[in-house]
C-alpha cells in the first residue's frame, strides 16, 4: 500500500521518557508509595489508606504503559529499554506495597462496611491471604521477577520483532497468511517456521524460564494449579470457566464443517495452516484507513452516537498507530493512561478486512477505557474476561452493519472473516489452552527441549483442528508473546469468553433501543463485580454450558450462510 498510515501521538501524555513531566511522576509515585506505607504503619484508617494507594495506582497506569508502548514501536531504543526496566523496579516497589496493603485490609476488615464499593475488592483480598508467602519472600519474589520473568518476556519480544527470513521480518511474513495467493502464503509460512526453528533455543530458554517461575511461585503461594489462579485473576468462577470450555469442546464438529465448506469456497481437497486465515470471495479488495474510519465511525455510531463519537475522536487525534515497520511488535493492542483520560491502539495495518475489524476491536477496548477512565484504579480495573467482551462486541457492531451494506456477492467474504474469527478465537484458543496445560505438566519434570514444545504443540492442534487441516504449525508457542507472561498464565480462554459473552449480550441488544446504555452501565461495573455478577446484570448465567451453546449457535448460523454459496 502507498498510504501513509499514521502513527500514534504520545506527546499529549509525556514529551518524552527523559522529559521533567515523566520523571517527576516517576518520583511522585514512589513518594506516595512511601506515603500509603507510612499511613498504614500509624494505623490510619482503611478509607484513608485507600485513598493514598489510588493516587500512586492513577501514576503508575500512566508511566507503565507509555514506556512499553513507546518500546513497542521501537524494540531496539536503549532509551525505552532503559525506561522499562526503571518501570519493572517501580513495579516491584508497589508489588511490594500492594502486598502489605493486602495485609493491612484484611487485620482492618472490621472497617469493610465503611466502603462497600470496594467489596468485591475485600472479597479478593481475603482469597489472597491464603495465597500469599512470608511478607520477606514476597519482597524477594518482587525483585526476582523484575530480573527474570520480565527480562524472558522482552527476550521473546525482542527476537521475535527483529528475526527475518528471505528479506522479509517474521511479522511480515506472518502478515502474508491473509495473502490471497497460495503460493506466496505456503512460502511464507514456510520460511516463518524456517526462521522459528534457527531461534528456536533462545525462545525454548524464555519460555522454560517464564513457566517454570510460574510453577515455582504459585506453589509456594498455594495454588494447585495455574489454571486455579488465572480463574481467581479472571473473575470468574471454575465452574463457569469448565462450561465454557466444554461447550468449546462441542463446538469442534462445527467448525471442522466450516473448515470443510473452506476448503471447497477455495478449491481445495483440504486446508493447510497457512490457508485457515487466507480471503474467500472477493479477496482482492483492500481497504484504505480512512476506509476503516469510515466504517468503524459509522457503524458505532448507529449504534450508539456516542461510541460513534469517541471513535472519531481517536481517528483525528492520533490515538493508532497503524503502520507496520521493522522494530515494532507485532499484532495489535489497547492500551490506557489513566492519570491522562486517554487511550491508544497498535495494530499493523495491511489493507485486508481483518485488519479493519482488528482496529474496530482495539477500539472496543478503548471505549471501555474510557467509560471507566474517570473511576478510581481499585474500582475500574477489570479482568482480561470482561475486557475481550469490550472488544469484540466492538467488531460485532462492525460486521453486522457491513452486512446491511453489502450484496449477497460482496457479503461473502465479510461472513467467512467473522467464522474464521470465530474458528481462531474457539479452536485455536482452545489448541493453545491444551498446549498451555500440557507445557505446565511438562514443566514440572524439569526442562522442557524445542522438540518438545513442537510436539505438544502439533498435539494440542491435532485434537482441536483435527484432520480438518493437513500442515499444522508445531511453533505457535514461539509466536504468541500471551505465553511469556508471568502475571496471567492460560492468556488464551479470555478471548473465547469475549467472543461467545459478547454475541450473546449482542443478541440480547436486537430490538432494544435503550440497550446502548445498558451495555454504558455494564461496562462501568466490570471492576467492581465478578464476570459472574456483570453477566446477571444481562440475565446471562456463564455457569450454564447452555449460554455458551447458545452463543456459537449464532455462529452456527453464518457457517450455513456460508455453505449456500457452494
Amino acid at each position: 500500500m502507498s498510504e501513509k498510515l499514521p502513527h500514534w501521538n504520545m506527546s499529549v501524555i509525556y514529551p518524552s521518557v527523559e522529559s521533567d513531566e515523566y520523571q517527576n511522576d516517576m518520583k511522585a509515585c514512589y513518594a506516595l508509595l512511601d506515603k500509603t506505607d507510612e499511613m498504614m504503619k500509624s494505623g490510619e484508617r482503611l478509607k484513608s489508606v485507600i485513598l493514598c494507594l489510588n493516587d500512586a495506582l492513577e501514576i503508575l497506569s500512566n508511566v507503565a504503559p507509555y514506556a512499553h508502548a513507546l518500546l513497542s514501536t521501537d524494540t531496539s531504543n536503549a532509551l525505552y529499554t532503559a525506561a522499562v526496566n526503571k518501570i519493572d523496579d517501580l513495579y516491584v516497589r508497589y508489588d511490594a506495597t500492594n502486598k502489605a496493603f493486602i495485609r493491612y485490609a484484611h487485620e482492618h476488615k472490621d472497617e469493610y462496611k465503611e466502603n462497600e464499593e470496594y467489596s468485591l475488592l475485600f472479597s479478593e483480598i481475603e482469597s489472597l491471604v491464603s495465597h500469599q508467602m512470608s511478607p520477606e519472600l514476597e519482597a524477594l519474589a518482587s525483585e526476582f521477577l523484575s530480573v527474570s520473568s520480565s527480562a524472558w518476556d522482552r527476550l521473546q519480544a525482542s527476537v521475535t520483532s527483529s528475526i527475518e527470513k528471505g528479506g522479509n521480518t517474521l511479522i511480515e511474513l506472518r502478515g502474508m497468511a491473509t495473502d490471497p495467493d497460495r503460493a506466496k502464503r505456503k512460502d511464507a509460512f514456510e520460511r516463518e517456521i524456517a526462521v522459528l526453528k534457527e531461534h528456536e533455543t533462545a525462545l525454548c530458554a524464555a519460555l522454560n524460564g517464564v513457566k517454570g517461575t510460574v510453577l515455582l511461585l504459585e506453589k509456594r503461594r498455594g495454588w494447585e494449579d495455574p489454571v486455579d489462579r488465572s480463574a481467581f485473576t479472571s473473575r470468574i468462577s471454575k465452574k463457569a470457566l469448565d462450561a465454557l470450555i466444554g461447550a468449546l469442546e462441542k463446538s469442534l464438529p462445527l467448525f471442522k464443517r466450516y473448515f470443510a465448506i473452506k476448503a471447497k469456497l477455495m478449491g481445495l481437497d483440504k486446508l493447510s495452516w497457512f490457508d485457515i486465515v487466507a480471503p474467500v470471495g472477493e479477496s482482492g479488495k483492500k481497504y484504505s484507513f480512512d476506509d476503516a474510519k469510515e466504517i468503524i465511525v459509522s457503524s458505532y455510531s448507529k449504534f450508539s452516537p456516542e461510541m460513534g463519537a469517541f471513535v472519531k475522536n481517536a481517528f483525528e487525534n492520533n490515538w493508532i498507530d497503524a503502520e507496520p515497520r521493522r522494530g515494532k511488535v507485532g499484532g495489535a493492542y489497547d492500551t490506557s493512561f489513566k492519570k491522562a483520560r486517554v487511550s491508544r491502539v497498535l495494530c499493523n495495518f495491511d489493507g485486508s478486512y481483518d485488519s479493519v475489524t482488528t482496529v474496530a476491536h482495539e477500539l472496543g477496548h478503548a471505549y471501555h477505557d474510557y467509560v471507566v477512565k474517570d473511576i478510581p484504579c481499585l474500582l475500574s480495573d477489570y479482568p482480561m474476561t470482561l475486557a475481550e467482551t469490550a472488544s469484540i462486541f466492538g467488531e460485532t457492531v462492525v460486521f453486522t452493519q457491513m452486512l446491511n451494506k453489502l450484496s449477497r456477492e460482496e457479503k461473502l467474504p465479510v461472513i467467512e472473516q467473522f467464522v474464521q474469527s470465530a474458528a481462531q478465537v474457539c479452536v485455536d484458543i482452545l489448541s493453545r489452552f491444551y498446549f498451555e496445560r500440557s507445557m505446565f505438566s511438562e514443566r514440572r519434570k524439569g526442562e522442557v527441549t524445542a522438540e518438545k514444545m513442537c510436539s505438544l504443540m502439533l498435539d494440542a492442534q491435532k485434537a482441536t483442528y483435527g484432520d480438518s487441516i493437513d500442515v499444522y504449525h508445531p511453533y505457535m508457542w514461539a509466536v504468541k508473546s500471551h505465553y511469556y507472561g508471568e502475571e496471567f498464565s492460560y492468556y488464551n480462554y479470555p478471548y473465547a469468553f469475549g467472543q461467545l459473552f459478547a454475541l450473546g449480550l449482542f443478541k440480547r441488544s436486537e430490538g432494544k433501543s435503550d440497550f446502548a446504555s445498558e451495555y454504558k452501565n455494564l461496562l462501568s461495573k466490570t471492576g467492581m463485580m465478578s464476570a459472574n455478577e456483570v453477566a446477571r446484570l444481562a440475565g446471562i448465567d456463564i455457569e450454564d454450558e447452555g449460554f455458551w451453546l447458545e452463543s456459537i449457535e449464532i455462529i452456527s448460523s453464518y457457517i450455513d450462510d456460508l455453505e449456500s454459496y457452494l
